[in-house]
């Protein structure tokens, strides 16, 4: 009797209180959500419809890069850290910093372990929570909703560098997040923005685009010098931003890799993104962007920060250098593109009921649409994924190579091949590490891709015993140069992609690669 009577109190009330806990804690996250859509629900559409449009591209977010990742993640997984070359064969043994290395490493495990789509949702998740930090700041800054969410569209002008699975996606966040505490700080300085320098030293394990944030909180902490007001905290942003840039485990080994990064790229003239932009359909929507806000800040430069101004001016400026580089001042424009609508475009914010219902109506759409999306390309995608990269062509080049043959393959599928047949290691000609080359190799390689210069050809390419290209027409262009060694034959033919097995002959000549 006792012993029941002794249960019964301690039981209930602690059954009591959990189950009261529970749906408190539910309504309050639902009134939190309803008041976000309520009141931003333009905003939270915006990034539903980039997301769903990441979705609905989504075949197009695995790239080169993206296959490197896997790879690099795999051997850091195995290994730890390299610091020279095993990968491909003429590079093999050359020194390799792979600052990147964070990013590889997550990457790989998460393809490793759920699979190549869900890395494609890491991705993803990148790409959205830097547009809602972005929507976030230019709020607490002092935006209207609505041209919070007109702002949001000047990332779309870097839509071609956002939706790729890549390094630097998982990079973007982390430079929202600096961003946004340094463009906050400008308007209300605080303690605060030391959180810039956490992020950074997260930043330098995964892009390299890490200087340049380290450059804008610099930046920042030079204008702080200038203006006299917190110098402390200026000179410690201008020493700190520098050293957050070596946080890594390769330590000061980095800054030889940011030398030849920043002020030596060989990849400038060789590789598309990181060419100058030009006007083009591709970049259309990024000269528009750049003009409106020129002109917006123009007519009102007290709209936004000196800091600001300043900031987005560098971000320009490294856009019109390299076309790669448009993502990075897109988001840093929508921030301060909604502030200066404002004020060239001033309007009431209405908050009354039915305006609060059309927003959450219209939110709650985006939001549906884009997890209805989600789930049906969650479906169908790696049966799609399988049929344009079928791993079967991967393992018909790997036993065409034999146990000793050179894979002289394309750069769109060197780092597919190395992904699908790992033994094929050390036996892939080259992959997309293009830094690793200097210039006059790339001019080789260059050539020897669109089968140019039979000269080239025939002292590196003949080596091969399997060469592939990215689809039909590029083998047909080689063919016709007479570069393939006389009895080549095709033994993958697919869309996008062509391998070729030709006989191995020694022409006494020396490749420079």
């Amino acid at each position: 009797m006792s012993t029941a009577g002794n249960a019964l109190p301690l039981r209930g009330p602690v059954g009591a209180k959990g189950t009261r806990r529970v749906p408190r804690a539910a309504a309050r996250y639902f009134a939190s959500l309803r008041a976000v859509l309520d009141q931003d629900g333009l905003a939270v559409t915006v990034i539903a419809l980039d997301a769903a449009m990441l979705v609905v591209f989504s075949a197009a977010m695995l790239v080169q890069d993206s296959w490197l990742s896997f790879v690099d993640g795999r051997l850091i997984a195995a290994h730890w850290l390299p610091h020279t070359d095993t990968l491909t064969h003429w590079t093999l043994g050359r020194r390799w910093i792979d600052q990147q290395w964070a990013a590889h490493l997550l990457l790989y495990e998460v393809a490793a372990h759920a699979g190549v789509v869900a890395a494609m949702a890491v991705g993803l998740l990148s790409v959205v929570s830097a547009l809602a930090v972005v929507a976030i700041a230019a709020r607490k800054l002092g935006a209207s909703p609505a041209r919070t969410a007109l702002g949001l569209l000047a990332p779309l002008a870097a839509f071609p560098w956002m939706i790729q699975l890549r390094s630097q996606t998982l990079a973007l966040p982390l430079f929202a997040g600096v961003y946004a505490l340094l463009a906050l700080d400008a308007r209300r300085p605080s303690r605060r923005v030391f959180w810039v320098l956490p992020l950074l030293m997260v930043w330098a394990n995964v892009h390299g685009s890490v200087a340049l944030g380290a450059a804008l909180v610099a930046l920042r902490g030079i204008d702080l010098l200038v203006r006299g007001a917190a110098r402390w905290r200026g000179l410690a942003l201008v020493l700190c931003a520098p050293l957050a840039t070596l946080a890594s485990p390769y330590g000061f080994h980095l800054v030889a890799y940011y030398r030849l990064m920043l002020f030596h790229p060989p990849l400038a003239s060789f590789v598309q993104e990181w060419r100058p932009a030009y006007v083009s359909i591709a970049t259309a929507a990024f000269f528009a962007s750049a003009f409106l806000l020129c002109a917006a800040w123009g007519a009102h430069p007290r709209a936004i920060s000196v800091f600001e101004a300043c900031a987005l001016a560098v971000l320009l400026v490294a856009a019109l250098l390299a076309v790669r580089n448009a993502v990075w001042f897109g988001l840093a424009a929508a921030i301060g593109l909604a502030r200066l609508l404002d004020a060239a475009w001033p309007t009431r914010i209405d908050t009354s009921p039915s305006i609060r219902r059309v927003n959450r109506l219209v939110a709650s759409t985006a939001l549906t649409a884009f997890l209805v999306l989600g789930a049906l390309q969650a479906v169908r995608l790696p049966s799609a994924l399988h049929r344009a990269l079928p791993p079967s062509a991967a393992a018909a080049v790997a036993a065409a190579a034999g146990h000793d043959g050179i894979v002289l393959a394309d750069d769109a599928h060197a780092d597919w091949l190395l992904w699908e047949q790992p033994l094929l290691a050390g036996r892939v000609a080259y992959d997309v590490r293009f830094e690793l080359f200097d210039r006059s190799e790339l001019e080789q390689l260059t050539q020897l891709q669109v089968g140019s210069d039979p000269a080239v050809w025939r002292s590196c390419g003949s080596t091969a015993r399997v060469v592939t290209f990215p689809g039909a027409a590029v083998e047909r262009s080689v063919s016709r140069e007479g570069t393939l060694a006389r009895g080549s034959r095709p033994i993958v033919r697919i869309p996008g992609f062509v391998a070729v097995r030709q006989p191995v002959r020694d022409t006494g000549g020396h490749c420079g690669i």
